[in-house]
């Protein structure tokens, strides 16, 4: 015999913001079309033929320009991690659509993928295979620059966590990753390109799979976009303006040029050096593009976003270093800007 269920009463009303959304609405289908695909391309990073790099016939001035130019990636890419387990956490006590928060536990996986890229990267060629890209003593004059170079990314890298943390208080989601964007859109042609130019096998997989992961981060970021701008205000349609300037300057240390002083600090002979290792690293056959093709694929990339912003009457910032005129924005107005990459 079945007993009767004891009535209870209501449960006191659950406080939010919560991290417990404890649904699955369905949302736009590209959000699971993205998860799906995501699941499909998924990698290893330490499954590649790390071996072919941990042999290959280098000079110790190719060894090093490799070494260097992982180390500077992963400046962002050792970021990248905590910065989209935040965001997802946001996400969650926003009770975000079920299809974008799978997509950012996915775009979250890929960059502990990329992460991991570059640890292998710079153990296999910095003097003595540091655990990590400032765990070493520089003894030559190459080595020494290679090392305060990387030095300084690290200083300024450690500026942004706690900008990125404050601006999620001031600013919905999609406004802070306007930026993320452009820089995956970018981050898609360069490294493709990057895969092609590459002399080593590894180097020609490794960036395959990472351009493939971009260009799925680049749809998801696409997404939230003309999804949100309908209904911004022009208040935040202007930060969203000086939110791509500040992430073209960001990103183009590792996939362009650096530009000192308009949101890096950078000492005097920074860019010089910057430069040399990189020359270094592409006579190693890292498949670095020249300085002209990166320019192009950068002009490339800001077209298609601007053709978007423009859509929905957002002003694209000037971009004189690429050829591309728009809003011109001042250093100074970049203060505080918080791109995510």
């Amino acid at each position: 015999m079945i007993r009767r269920p004891v009535a209870a009463p209501p449960p006191p009303e659950t406080a939010q913001p919560n991290v417990f959304p404890l649904d699955w609405p369905e949302g736009d289908p590209i959000t699971h079309q993205l998860f799906k695909l995501a699941k499909r391309e998924a990698w290893d990073a330490e499954e590649l033929p790390w071996d072919e790099l941990r042999t290959a016939n280098l000079s110790k001035e190719e060894r090093l320009g490799i070494g260097y130019w992982f180390s500077m990636l992963g400046i962002f890419d050792a970021a990248a991690p905590p910065v989209f387990a935040h965001a997802l956490i946001e996400m969650y006590k926003a009770h975000e659509e079920d299809g974008v928060r799978k997509c950012f536990s996915t775009i979250l996986r890929d960059e502990l993928n990329h992460e991991e890229v570059c640890r292998w990267g710079t153990q296999l060629t910095l003097p003595g295979a540091p655990v990590g890209p400032l765990r070493w003593t520089p003894v030559t004059a190459l080595e020494k620059a290679a090392h305060s170079n990387i030095a300084w990314g690290y200083y300024n890298g450690g500026r942004y966590w706690n900008g990125y943390v404050d601006a999620h208080k001031k600013y919905p989601l999609e406004v802070l990753f306007t930026s993320f964007l452009m820089g995956e859109i970018a981050a898609t042609t360069l490294f493709s390109e990057m895969g092609r130019a590459a002399k080593l096998p590894l180097f020609q997989q490794l960036f395959k799979n990472v351009s493939k992961d971009e260009s799925r981060h680049a749809r998801m970021a696409l997404y939230l976009c003309q999804r949100s701008f309908p209904g911004m205000s022009r208040e935040q349609k202007a930060f969203v303006t000086k939110q791509l300037r500040a992430g073209f300057i960001f990103l183009s240390l590792i996939l362009f040029k650096p530009f000192p002083g308009k949101f890096w600090e950078l000492p005097a002979g920074f860019s010089e050096n910057h430069a040399l290792l990189q020359d270094a690293a592409a006579a190693g056959g890292l498949g670095i593009l020249p300085e002209g093709a990166r320019e192009a694929a950068w002009r490339a990339a800001m077209l298609r976003v601007k053709g978007t912003m423009e859509k929905f009457d957002i002003e694209f910032p000037a971009m004189p270093e690429v050829g591309l005129v728009g809003r011109e924005i001042a250093v100074e107005d970049l203060d505080g800007m918080i791109p995510v990459f």
